[in-house]
Formats: structure tokens, sequence, C-alpha cells
């Protein structure tokens, strides 16, 4: 099974769980998807999320030879070892490749956990209530077999918590000089040394989200007011990728430092414009070669393999995301303003801490 991405004329994307074999689409899971997306306000990336989770559990039920619409079979559902063999299955990173690595950490998180359980209690909800039309009793049986497993989890985040998932100062430096174009340290090509070194520095100094990042156009930055705007775009038409970048929550302007805007205009100027495409489009983040022949808006995974090359090239920063900088930024405000305002004007700075971060 795999997952295809779709993007239709007005720029809507979309997804679908299809048979490697055969390119046959699975029927309930996408009808399911296909409801949530006309039904719920999630953003493209929440739906893709769903759609990964309901490929892995519709291989698991291949593998334990469970057929959901087949009353024989399906009992096993409402059996509480059915819901504690998910929660084993799903507790460990799916491996992708063939070679697995048994000495690296494959557990995740509570919270992933918590949701991927949570997304499947969801499906098996409204396929035996509406697909089956199972008794009310039955589904009572599903919620009450996956509450007794799902880890108990809180979403409230606390100044610890940022603190723990941000680099310390030792790394922001490690990775400041790592990144630096001039650098013989830099594990980056030449064509895209100033580039990397950009989108780090945004995110360091702003905090905002790689989509934001990613969304990012030439017009959204104002040099003069030393200004970026992050503005919502769904369903862009005009976006050539087929996962878009998306801003999650409020639009917003951010502040920049003098030192930022200047290094913001040499790249537009002088290493973005070399690349052929980026005629073509807005977007302030390309692809680039030294051949100068390409010049397409950066996609979502040419910009996690900046980070998947840092981490390889620094072991100080083998546990290092791009949200790490976001939290990184979290603590930052945090000690400067507990250091220089007083305790009367902390609400209006967590106003703007709200603001800020979106």
């Amino acid at each position: 099974m795999k997952l295809k991405r779709l993007i239709n004329k007005s720029g809507v994307r979309t997804c679908m769980i299809v048979m490697v074999a055969n390119g046959i689409p699975l029927t309930y899971e996408n009808l399911y998807i296909a409801i949530l997306a006309r039904t719920k306000n999630y953003s493209y990336s929440t739906i893709e999320s769903i759609a990964g989770i309901l490929m892995s559990f519709a291989k698991h039920l291949t593998e334990k030879k469970i057929v959901l619409d087949n009353k024989n079979v399906n009992g096993k559902v409402f059996e509480g070892r059915f819901a504690y063999d998910l929660m084993l299955y799903f507790s460990s990173k799916q491996q992708r490749g063939k070679v697995i690595k048994t000495k690296e950490e494959r557990s995740i998180s509570e919270h992933c956990l918590h949701f991927k359980l949570t997304v499947i209690e969801k499906y098996l909800t409204w396929f035996f209530s509406n697909i089956l039309e199972n008794s009310g009793n039955d589904i009572d049986m599903i919620s009450h077999n996956f509450k007794s497993i799902k880890p108990k989890v809180n979403y409230k985040r606390s100044y610890s918590e940022c603190e723990e998932k941000s680099l310390d100062k030792k790394q922001i430096e490690t990775l400041n000089e790592l990144i630096k174009k001039g650098s013989n340290k830099n594990p980056f090509k030449d064509c895209v040394k100033l580039r990397n070194e950009l989108i780090v520095n945004i995110l360091t100094e702003t905090g905002m989200r790689g989509g934001e990042l990613l969304n990012l156009r030439i017009t959204d930055f104002q040099y003069t007011r030393r200004e970026l705007y992050v503005i919502r775009r769904p369903d862009d038409i005009g976006d050539s990728r087929l996962r878009q970048p998306l801003v999650k929550t409020l639009e917003r302007k951010i502040p920049l430092t003098k030192s930022l805007c200047e290094k913001i205009k040499i790249y537009i100027e002088k290493e973005r414009a070399n690349q052929k495409k980026s005629i073509e489009h807005n977007y302030l983040f390309v692809t680039h070669s030294s051949n100068f022949v390409m010049g397409d808006p950066l996609t979502i995974s040419g910009y996690q393999k900046i980070f998947n090359t840092i981490r390889k090239s620094e072991i100080s920063l083998n546990n290092f995301v791009p949200h790490s900088l976001r939290h990184t930024w979290n603590v930052n405000y945090s000690e400067h303003v507990y250091q220089l305002a007083s305790p009367e004007n902390y609400e209006m700075y967590e106003k703007i801490r709200n603001y800020l971060m979106g």
C-alpha cells in the first residue's frame, strides 16, 4: 500500500490509499478520509497524517488476517487483546527500509501514540456505526478497550518542556559555525550554502514553523521596514508542490534585525535570481543547482534533507530538528522577559509572545 497525493485544478490537495500492485484505492479508508476532508476544518497535512495512520492500520489488519466487514472475523476487534496488539504495533516507528538498525531507539512519544490510537478508534467507531450498523454496545466496547491502552497525555506545555526540546547555547554556537557559508565544516554544496544558512537564521530569529518558512514569498519580505509577513495561503493554485507547506495558525508581522534583512536581500538578488525556474513563481526559497537550471519552490522533503545533513555532520546535534529552533526562541524570549520586565508587565509580554508565535 502507498499514499497517492493529488491536486485538482483549483489547487485543492488531497490523498488516497492505493494498492501498490494495481493502484486500486482502498474503499472504506478512503471514504472516511474524504468525509473528514469535507466535514472537518483539517489542514491537508493533518488529513495526510490520518491517511498514513489508516494505511498502517490496514497493513496490520492484513497481517492479522482480520477483515472488518466479515462478521465471522471482525469479532476480534471487540476483544481487549486487539487494542493491546495495536498499541504494541504503533509503539515503535515503522521501518521503511529493508535493513533494521537494532541499536537505534525506535519508540515513539506518548503524544504520538495517543494520536495514532485515537485516529484508529474514531475510524472503527465510524465504520461499525455507519457501514455495518452495529449496536451501541459494540461501539462502547471499542471505546472502552482503547481508553484502557491509550497513554495519558497532557497537552498543556510548560516552560520546562520547551527548555528540554530547545538547543543550549553551546549547540547554538556549534550550529551557527557549521552552517556559515565560509565555514570549513559546512557539509553543503557551494550552491546551497547561503540558502541553508539563511533558513537556519530565519528559524532562529523568528521562531516560525517550517511550513510557514516554505510558504514565504519575496513580497512577504519588506526590506525598508525590516519586516516579514506570515500569510495563510491554503489550496494555492500557484503552488506546484503536491505537499503544500501551510501556515497552521494566525497571520502575523514579524520584525527582523538589519543583518538578517541584508542577508535575505543578498539571497534574493544574487543567488535565487540565478536559478532559471525561479522567475516562474514568487516563493522565497527555491531548489538550487550549480548549473543554474533549477529554481522550483523548495519542497518539504528538500527542507527536511537539510536538517538530516546537519544531524549527520555534528554529533552534538544528532537529535536536532528544525522545530527545536522554535522552542529555542521561546526559551530565549522567556529568559529575556524574566530578566528585564517587571512582573506587572508579564501578561502583556505573553500576549506579544502569542502574537509572534502565531
